[in-house]
């Protein structure tokens, strides 16, 4: 059963996010208090490129949110691909499933991260991301409660598409640095990745591996390499045969 404060939450979206309006920041920190958690945050989107931070745009949920995207993998990763939700309760045992993301977002002050999908039918159009710095499962109660606001937030997110900055403006309410950043980097990264498939002639998802492997490899951000090909300052081979 739903409880009274995500029932309050729920209602405070629908009544100040319609025709278009942008979803209001006060509920991704009232939902978060309603589930007892740090943060959390919604991203539309599919495919290999992933999905863009469209609500909840915390500065620890950007960074969250940029780590799963560099490095490939994660819960919100998974939950996008697979359509499930993925829940861990505690990250430090999950080196194994995910040697690069899991120590990257215990260094962020992440401990426990709660994807569930966002879903039309049995289309995963999106991610719900909840995440808290203590170890520990979600409660029956506050699971219900996460799976009616992913329900809630696809009707909502969908109806007015990705590109939420634009809209900010009109509505006076402006993106935070973190969420700015965040989504130039991965238009950033849409872009290189279409120079790097034509450049060695292979697929996109063949050439955003590409970059996300050297970026990893050389220890530097996904958006710095990036910008670097886009620039032409760098310019990926084919491996030696």
């Amino acid at each position: 059963m739903l409880s009274d404060q995500m029932a309050a939450v729920i209602a405070l979206l629908g009544a100040e996010a319609t025709g278009g309006a942008v979803l209001p920041a006060a509920a991704a920190v009232a939902a978060a208090r309603a589930l007892k958690v740090d943060g959390i945050c919604a991203a539309v989107g599919t495919g290999a490129e992933g999905a863009v931070l469209t609500w909840g745009r915390s500065e620890t949920a950007a960074a969250l949110d940029e780590a799963g995207f560099t490095l490939g993998e994660g819960p919100g990763r998974d939950c996008l691909v697979a359509g499930v939700p993925v829940l861990v309760a505690d990250l430090s045992t999950t080196h194994a499933r995910w040697p690069a993301f899991a120590p990257a977002a215990i260094e962020l002050g992440v401990r426990a991260v709660f994807a569930l999908p966002l879903r039309v039918g049995a289309i995963s159009v999106g991610t719900l991301l909840v995440h808290r710095g203590a170890p520990g499962s979600l409660r029956d109660g506050q699971l219900v409660d996460a799976l009616a606001l992913a329900e809630t937030l696809t009707v909502l997110l969908l109806s007015r598409g990705t590109d939420e900055a634009t809209r900010a403006f009109a509505e006076g309410e402006e993106p935070s640095p973190a969420w700015e950043a965040s989504y130039t980097h991965r238009l950033q990264v849409h872009q290189a990745t279409g120079m790097v498939s034509v450049q060695l002639g292979v697929s996109l998802a063949e050439a955003l591996l590409r970059l996300r492997a050297y970026a990893y490899a050389h220890e530097r951000p996904l958006h710095e390499v990036t910008a670097d090909v886009v620039a032409r300052r760098l310019r990926l081979e084919d491996p030696p045969s």
